[in-house]
């Protein structure tokens, strides 16, 4: 409580107002009204149709007057609370920025033949782009710009604060994007004074990455120092050096000689003291990276002319307190004010808004939804929620309602409200529901639903009947392109399921033969086990026919034990060996039927990806997307076959297009390169 009141004590001490002329406004406000209440009361009104003599007889007073005076009073709080928000209260202050970083970094990048060179793996250009990097992701305040240069100097991005648009074109940086090779840094400082310049920037940094700078370049450096920007080398390289890779060999000079470039670390720290700025190498650690931020992160670069003048800056001092408004907070009560002044009475303009209101938020409670016993089993109990009413569809039509479902992919929601046809069989069809799909397009005779009607066919494994429908189908329009090739593939795929069934029935076939010798082998090996008088039985078979036909069934209808123990042991060995070969036979038919099926799907892969576009009907169609999905169509569930044959066909087409991130630069280099003719440059070509 002593909190409280602490803090209250300190609102009303601190309070004060940043407009106060605003309340001034209270003047008109109060003419207004005063001049709208003697309107309201005057009775010259009723005077023109009344006789004045019977007007204190008919006019009221008392109660109902002072209700009238409600909208007056109402109307005056809330332009009271109006004037008071336009005022600008304020009780407390906020540290808000008042001085924004303005230093400036232009980053010069060579992008000669020699950066080419690969004494430091990648290369040194391969290097240079990741130290940029790491630069950038140092630099957290101020602008940076990127330039780029060869024979002549292009500007990749001016000044900006935004590092990361720099970071995104520095992988496409190559060196064989600039239209003439050479080391020209004296057209990369002059484009550098002109960014500092058009920027308003006095003092600046500049970063030169490179591997080389030529000696008539000296003039150029002294020139930027001495207008009070700060020059800084990163070299690139090694003593030794290394040959430049080209197509087929290396770059030569003109005597015919390997051009070997070397690191001149000397004459580049040279170069950096007279630019005052400083020189670092690659290092093994982070250290140059951040000897070059803490550079570029320091005061900025002292201005002798300016200073002299100026005195110290007090360059600390980055924020201030400032005072913070609350005004906004007074304009919530005139929301409710707005509501009760449309109307008389408080309870009559309440209610409406009141009960919508109070309705919405009570409906809107999630309720527990109550599947039934075996949608539990089936969901494994999860229970859902959803609210008793929803707001918003309570003026959808059932269509309406329906087609949000099916937007939503709740297909099976979609199916039960969907009145129209067309739109209920193509619900029905991506829940997988073929059947009722059919069934719902039973009575339609137009082209499309006959297409859609036969596409779910299809998907039944019903080629014949599918087929007859794609064939009505045509010749209610001969233009339907799509219920020809899907016809087509129905046919091919009818043609396979035959040629399947035609290798099953031979291998039928070829098992029952099988079969058939084997019982020939165990009639064989029966005969083979009888008594010992066979041998005479076939002297006297060679006799006389018949006699041995009467001994063979006379052997058959007596047999003895020894005989029937053989035959058992026969049938046993037989019968192992029957399913034995029966499981051998069926794995040899599963393994054939398997690669049948995975070069099937394979061919229609290879048909589906040479399809460079999709083909659809109208949105009224079953399959959008699906019915467009040829061979698929039959193996794949549409909306995944849908997907899978729009990624392939991005995929080809994106395939197509060259992968060259650095081809608008380039013709944008070209095209400034061009717009100065007869340029010449004395130095070498790397």
């Amino acid at each position: 409580m002593n909190e409280l009141l602490n803090n209250s004590e300190f609102i009303l001490a601190q309070l004060h107002f940043l407009r106060a002329d605003w309340f001034y406004a209270f003047i008109p406000l109060l003419l207004f009204l005063l001049l709208l209440s003697r309107k309201r009361h005057n009775k010259k009104s009723w005077q023109a149709v009344i006789d004045v003599q019977l007007l204190p007889f008919v006019l009221t007073r008392g109660k109902n007057n002072r209700q009238r005076r409600y909208p007056l009073i109402l109307a005056f709080i809330a332009a009271s609370l109006c004037i008071t928000a336009l005022a600008g209260p304020t009780y407390k202050k906020l540290p808000q920025p008042v001085y924004r970083e303005q230093s400036a970094l232009v980053i010069l990048l060579d992008l000669s033949q020699s950066m080419n060179a690969n004494d430091i793996k990648p290369s040194r250009l391969g290097r240079a782009k990741l130290e940029l990097l790491d630069i950038l992701k140092t630099r957290k305040t101020g602008q940076t710009a990127l330039v780029v240069y060869a024979a002549d100097a292009f500007v990749v991005t001016p000044l900006t604060d935004d590092n990361a648009t720099i970071a995104n074109l520095a992988p496409s940086l190559l060196t064989e994007m600039m239209p003439a090779q050479g080391s020209n840094l004296s057209k990369a400082l002059s484009k550098t004074l002109s960014l500092f310049s058009n920027s308003g920037i006095i003092n600046g940094d500049i970063l030169i990455i490179t591997d080389d700078i030529r000696q008539q370049d000296e003039s150029a450096i002294k020139k930027v120092s001495s207008q009070g920007h700060r020059l800084s080398i990163f070299g690139i390289g090694t003593a030794e050096g290394s040959p430049i890779p080209l197509d087929g060999g290396f770059l030569l000079d003109s005597n015919g000689a390997i051009v070997i470039p070397k690191l001149h670390t000397g004459k580049l720290q040279q170069y950096a003291l007279e630019g005052g700025g400083l020189y670092t190498g690659i290092q093994a650690d982070d250290d140059d990276i951040n000897k070059l931020s803490s550079l570029f992160q320091s005061s900025k670069v002292e201005d002798k002319t300016v200073n002299n003048n100026q005195g110290s800056d007090n360059s600390d001092q980055m924020s201030a307190d400032i005072w913070q408004e609350e005004g906004h907070w007074l304009l919530l009560p005139l929301i409710f004010f707005a509501a009760l002044w449309s109307r008389k009475g408080w309870i009559a303009v309440l209610l409406p808004f009141a009960v919508p209101l109070i309705l919405a938020t009570a409906l809107s409670l999630p309720v527990p939804a109550v599947a039934d016993q075996a949608a539990v089993k089936a969901e494994q109990q999860v229970t859902q929620t959803k609210p008793l009413i929803d707001i918003n569809n309570l003026w959808s039509s059932p269509d309406q309602k329906a087609m949000t479902a099916f937007n939503k992919g709740n297909n099976k929601e979609a199916a039960e409200k969907f009145t129209q046809p067309d739109w209920k069989a193509s619900a029905q069809y991506r829940n997988g529901d073929f059947e009722a799909a059919v069934k719902t397009l039973e009575n339609s005779s137009d082209s499309k639903s006959l297409y859609n009607k036969a596409n779910a066919l299809a998907r039944l494994g019903k080629y014949e009947e599918a087929i007859k429908a794609y064939d009505s189908a045509v010749e209610n329009d001969a233009s339907n392109e799509d219920a020809k090739y899907n016809r087509e593939q129905v046919k091919q795929a009818l043609k396979k399921q035959q040629e399947q069934s035609d290798k099953s029935e031979q291998g039928d076939s070829e098992q029952d033969s099988s079969e058939q010798d084997d019982s020939s082998q165990e009639n064989s090996d029966n005969e083979s086990s009888e008594n010992e008088n066979s041998e005479q039985q076939d002297s006297e078979n060679n006799d006389s026919p018949q006699d041995a036909d009467k001994n063979q069934q006379q052997d058959q209808a007596k047999p003895s034990d020894e005989q029937k123990n053989a035959d058992k042991q026969n049938e046993q060995t037989e019968d192992e060996q029957l399913k034995q070969r029966d499981a051998e036979a069926e794995k040899e038919q599963q393994k054939k039927e398997q690669q049948q099926y995975e070069q099937d799907q394979k061919e229609q892969q290879d048909e589906a990806e040479e399809q460079q576009a999709d083909k659809q009907q109208d949105p009224q169609d079953i399959e959008n997307k699906e019915g467009d999905e040829k061979p698929a169509e039959i193996e794949v569930n549409p909306v995944e076959a849908s997907i899978t044959e729009e990624e392939k066909a991005t995929e080809q087409w994106l395939k197509r297009i060259p992968d060259d991130p650095g081809g608008l630069m380039r013709r944008k280099f070209l095209y400034q390169y061009n717009q100065i003719p007869n340029q010449k440059d004395d130095s070498e070509p790397w």
